[in-house]
């Protein structure tokens, strides 16, 4: 698929690759494509939020001038041209409002709409439309501050919304806003903002936008009725393209990767997939209770059919940030019978090799953490379950009894916590395997119900060596 059918393919695409993968050229070649308006917000973007006359003379003189400075990687006036924009965005506004019947008859709509707009992203400054022209700055007390003494991620926010609100007022077809790493100089929380700023904008005045980026915090920030694709960039130079459109999931994975993947975060605890929320608990107790030596961040993704998906989705995902991507998944046994399962790309898969992570709890290490053998524990399900005839789960605790040398295929979801009382701890069930995995994982018993039988080589191997 071409990049021009990707961006015909949704509202909202966002290019995700590492340094140098071509993501600036990429969305710089939109520019030229004739079916599309485009404006391109250029990465580095420098200067300081003030009016500079200077500045709006040569965008009167020329207006080509912004276009062509903004063709490279650093505008070192970006700013000032937001600065100077900002006058023209009143004119656009006040001409809306007069060409609008709704938003003529209706008296409490002015361009301070717009500036609130702007004003609701800024936590703690606000701009005011200034006497004459343009506007000024102030604290919440109402205390000018000079434009040089304001943040730069507030002069950076302020500078692309101005801009963004400028683009939405000009009256063109297919209009494309090209926002070149939006997240510079934003903290996290600002992101967030920004792109719900987007979001809003970009679907009220019906214009699309391409962003290139490398924070998963503003892809994270989106909506989850956003109609948005996200677009691994891999190889420079690229031209076949492929996307996956953003899912619920996402909210899942993406904060393991901290604020910003290029980080070390998920290099230090890559992600692991699991099927359900009991899978993640256990998880989470066997890394508290290894002190830090197993780092891993398990993410639940539901049926096994969906964490294909995921371990597709990741294959495509890593390597646009991670040099030496890495993954994982873990799957039950189930009815399967065979616990090998080949990898995805970058992604490792395993198997457990017994029925389901609960069933841990039925291995020789474990009983006899508790005082039993197997042979007394057997026991102990078959006169539970013939003194409590009438309890839901004294049928499935006899069977288990009589089937007790096959207990690692078996099912036992529905009666483990009786199981884990019978164990006589308090403790859950997902902290008691947990921690029995955080203390016996590098037991060398491979005998018949042994742990290290349950878990199989592989999961051994891959996940914990």
């Amino acid at each position: 698929m071409t990049l021009i059918d990707l961006v015909n393919n949704a509202r909202f695409s966002v290019l995700l690759g590492k340094n140098g993968s071509g993501k600036s050229t990429l969305l710089r070649s939109l520019k030229g494509v004739n079916t599309f308006n485009t404006k391109y917000i250029s990465p580095e973007r420098g200067g300081t939020l003030k009016y500079d006359p200077n500045v709006d003379l040569n965008i009167s003189n020329d207006e080509n001038w912004i276009i062509n400075d903004r063709q490279k990687n650093r505008t070192e006036q970006f700013r000032q041209q937001s600065a100077a924009q900002f006058r023209n965005l009143e004119v656009l506004v006040l001409r809306e409002i007069e060409q609008n019947l709704e938003k003529r008859n209706d008296a409490s709509y002015s361009f301070n709409n717009t500036l609130s707009k702007i004003n609701a992203l800024l936590p703690a400054i606000e701009l005011r439309r200034a006497d004459r022209a343009g506007f000024s700055i102030h604290n919440k007390t109402g205390n000018t501050i000079p434009e040089d003494q304001i943040s730069s991620g507030e002069a950076e926010l302020i500078a692309l919304t101005i801009e963004v609100l400028v683009f939405s007022q000009e009256s063109k077809e297919n209009k494309v806003l090209l926002l070149d790493e939006p997240d510079v100089h934003l903290h996290p929380d600002l992101q967030q903002k920004f792109i719900a700023f987007i979001e809003e904008v970009a679907t009220e005045y019906n214009f699309k936008v391409v962003l290139a980026t490398h924070s998963t915090a503003i892809i994270g920030s989106f909506s989850r009725e956003a109609d948005l694709q996200i677009v691994p960039i891999t190889v420079k130079d690229q031209t076949d393209f492929s996307n996956f459109r953003f899912n619920p999931i996402c909210h899942e994975i993406l904060p393991v990767f901290g604020a910003h993947p290029l980080s070390t975060q998920f290099n230090r605890s890559p992600v692991l997939l699991v099927e359900g929320e009991d899978d993640k608990r256990v998880i989470e107790q066997l890394i508290r209770s290894a002190n830090g030596r197993f780092k891993l961040s398990p993410c639940v993704v539901g049926t096994v059919s969906e964490m294909s998906t995921w371990e597709i989705w990741l294959n495509d995902f890593l390597p646009a940030i991670y040099d030496e991507p890495k993954g994982f998944s873990l799957r039950d046994l189930d009815e399967s019978q065979q616990c090998d399962i080949d990898d995805v790309g970058c992604v490792s898969r395993a198997r457990l090799n017994c029925y389901a992570i609960e069933n841990i709890m039925l291995t020789n290490e474990c009983l006899k953490l508790h005082g039993y053998s197997a042979d007394e524990f057997r026991n102990l399900l078959s006169e539970w379950a013939s003194q409590h005839e009438k309890h839901q789960a004294s049928a499935s605790l006899a069977k288990l009894s009589k089937n007790f040398d096959n207990r690692r295929t078996i099912k036992i979801k529905d009666i483990r916590n009786v199981v884990v009382a019978l164990l006589g701890t308090q403790k859950p069930w997902e902290v008691l395997v947990g921690q029995l995995l955080a203390s016996h994982i590098d037991s060398k018993d491979t005998t018949k119900h042994s742990l290290y039988e349950y878990l199989g080589s592989s999961v051994v191997r891959k996940l914990f060596s």
